[in-house]
């Protein structure tokens, strides 16, 4: 491998941390012609890491927003996003915020409501990875049979 080649799957590896989707595009539709296990290999390390991040972030962040609603208690609006989050949680779970985190939102936002809602859940470390694995397997498919 070249240092182009290495610089462009870097920064891959920290785009699929962020913004899967954009991540996949870029290396499923790029000029390079990288192989199906690198793109997986790509894809699976950057959103992992991406959920541990912001995963562990988001703790930090739920404990800010938890001291902060403890000191004020103020009536919280309710907004479109916020409402539709709530629906996907209580009907998919766990499970569904996984399969929709790195397609639908991003991985900061799936970490966020997997670290808000699901903490004391003890897979759902495995079951979000799971989820990353999946699109991480099935998206570079495209590349295949296009």
């Amino acid at each position: 491998m070249d240092a182009a080649t290495i610089s462009e799957l870097s920064i891959d590896f920290l785009i699929a941390a962020v913004k899967f989707v954009v991540a996949a595009g870029f290396l499923v539709f790029s000029s390079s012609n990288f192989s199906y296990l690198e793109i997986i290999i790509t894809l699976i390390a950057g959103g992992t890491t991406g959920f541990f991040v912001f995963y562990f972030f988001s703790n930090w962040i739920n404990l800010q927003i938890n001291k902060l609603i403890r000191s004020k208690k103020k009536k919280r609006k309710s907004t479109k996003n916020l409402r539709r989050f709530i629906t996907i949680k209580n009907k998919y779970g766990l499970i569904g915020i996984s399969i929709l985190t790195p397609v639908v939102f991003s991985i900061p936002v799936g970490s966020f409501l997997a670290s808000r809602f699901f903490r004391h859940h003890k897979l759902t470390f495995p079951i979000m990875i799971s989820g990353i694995v999946f699109w991480s397997i099935v998206l570079p498919l495209i590349k295949l049979y296009n």
